[in-house]
């Protein structure tokens, strides 16, 4: 407890000098705030001036409350009121840096008393917590998103699969029956709507950080400025889009379509945020490296490159805020919003290694800060062309295919395609009849196509023991789940391929053609070596 003599010059703790204690008060690295029964401000050390951003002199004279965000001043003024009968108190508070930054704060109050008793004042020890609290908010998302992304990954996986063989049946059925017919145009609507429902299934993918994603060089600036003519339509007419980069050949490794899917959910989310038109600026620089920032290779956080999409809109409250990159939380109206377009944001960028913040307050728009990692600049680099997938003409040499896919829709679908394109399709059920077909069939096998989760036996361990009996074989791996959630894939292997469900009969008889040729090089390899 602080105790005052007759005089304020002769403010004491103990025998010690407030002279004294301003000196050792200065030398702390967490805050020391003396407030009167008043709740203004009569001495600030240096450290809690740095953390708001100010001067202790800029402090004195001002009530604690001027430095409060909103819904804590009330909080503040409690606490000092009831120091008047207290020994201490611990409490949270957030404070508004000078610069309009939040800084969370463990507040501890010793009351200051007079020699008499009577109370005067309290002193404030303050601790900056607020990385500490960034930390655990982002495990508590994560948290979150994986519990949640586990059932929807789930979900993805049955959807697909039945998606394939909806899909699969459907363009089966439309290539029998002559273009003129009614039935051919109902099949292709069947088609379309397939489509579309494989479209959310990727959202969901997206959100869980599953979505499968194709990087590549690219200068996030050109690549921002070339998104410009698309995303000026999407918002309307009375908001005005503007570009400001300070980040000059500044590299990033980055899936195109995702960042355009990152920056159409932005603008999207921007427009409705401003219902009367108004400003959408859109900022680029590089930022230093951050704490949370994932190690690189040679165990360095990397430098960043930071895109902020900052509205004039409404802006949101700190309860919204705290749930906004939550998967199907929406503040829109039933039937007007999915919830998905923001979580799906978050699951893309973390997948990429990036970083998503967002301040916001009621009346004062919105900015959503996005950090991705910098590559190293090399004079090398490549100019970023637009995605496109890779396709391989489909081979006239067939091939002899061992499919194994539990899902006996999915199945037949495809072994009628690989059958129609002159295949010879060898069906299994299951790992144990794949195993049994490839140690007793006498002949070649060019490929293996196998679904990746199938009760008894994965893919993979099936692959590794038919390798065993046929080294020559080439691998595709089929599955409703995306690449990266299958442990055990490793990603796009070279020696494999992965068949992304739902996939059509092009895309079915595009990855045959690619096995069967890499299977005959090796087995034309596997040969000279024998001779």
């Amino acid at each position: 407890m602080i105790v005052l003599g007759a005089r304020s010059e002769e403010t004491s703790v103990g025998q010690v000098p407030m002279e004294r204690l301003r000196t050792i008060f200065d030398g702390m690295f967490d805050g020391v705030w003396l407030v009167g029964g008043d709740g203004c401000t009569t001495y600030a050390n240096e450290a809690i001036a740095g953390m708001l951003g100010t001067t202790p002199g800029a402090m004195h004279g001002r009530p604690i409350t001027d430095f409060l965000s909103q819904e804590f001043r009330a909080v503040a003024e409690a606490l000092i009121d009831g120091q008047r009968a207290s020994s201490g108190e611990r409490v949270d508070l957030r404070f508004l840096r000078a610069n309009g930054d939040d800084l969370w704060t463990l507040v501890a109050a010793s009351p200051i008393t007079t020699a008499e008793g009577s109370y005067v004042g309290s002193m404030l020890n303050v601790s900056d917590v607020t990385g500490k609290r960034a930390a655990q908010n982002q495990a508590l998302q994560n948290q979150k998103l994986e519990a949640i992304g586990g059932f929807a990954a789930g979900i993805s996986h049955d959807f697909n699969n039945l998606l394939t063989s909806i899909r699969g049946f459907a363009e089966l059925a439309a290539a029998a029956i002559p273009a003129t017919s009614v039935a051919r145009e109902d099949l292709e609507r069947v088609i379309v709507s397939a489509d579309c429902a494989r479209q959310i299934t990727g959202k969901l993918l997206a959100f869980t950080r599953h979505q499968i994603l194709t990087p590549v060089p690219a200068d996030a600036a050109q690549v921002i400025a070339d998104m410009l003519p698309i995303l000026q339509p999407l918002v309307s007419d009375d908001i005005e889009i503007e570009l400001e980069s300070a980040a000059t050949g500044a590299w990033i490794l980055v899936d195109p379509v995702a960042l355009e899917q990152i920056l159409v959910n932005l603008a999207i989310n921007a427009r409705d945020a401003m219902p009367n038109g108004g400003h959408l600026r859109i900022a680029i620089d590089e930022v230093e490296p951050r704490g949370r920032q994932a190690l690189g290779a040679d165990g360095h956080r990397p430098a960043s490159v930071r895109i902020r999409i900052t509205d004039s809109g409404i802006g949101m409250d700190e309860k919204t805020v705290a749930h906004i990159f939550d998967p199907f939380f929406t503040t829109k109206d039933i039937g007007k919003g999915t919830g998905l377009g923001l979580s799906t944001v978050y699951g893309l960028i973390s997948q990429m290694h990036g970083e998503i913040e967002v301040v916001s307050e009621l009346g004062s728009g919105s900015t959503f800060s996005i950090l991705l990692p910098l590559m190293p600049a090399s004079p090398d680099m490549p100019a970023m062309t637009p995605l496109t997938r890779r396709r391989s003409p489909r081979t006239a040499k067939p091939g002899v295919v061992l499919m194994v896919e539990d899902n006996t829709s999915v199945r037949e679908f495809a072994r009628r395609v690989l059958a129609g394109a002159g295949h010879t399709a060898l069906t299994a059920s299951d790992a144990n009849a794949a195993l049994d077909t490839a140690s007793h069939r006498i002949g070649t096998i060019d490929v293996l196509l196998t679904d990746v989760v199938m009760p008894g036996m994965r893919g993979p361990v099936l692959a590794a023991k038919i390798r065993e009996l046929r080294p020559d074989i080439s691998v595709i791996y089929m599955s409703g789940y995306a690449a990266e959630a299958l442990p055990g894939l490793d990603g796009l292997a070279p020696s494999a391929t992965f068949l992304s469900k739902p996939f059509t009969a092009a895309n079915l008889l595009d990855a045959v053609a690619r096995g069967v040729a890499v299977g005959h090089k090796r087995a034309v390899l596997h040969s000279r070596e024998d001779h």
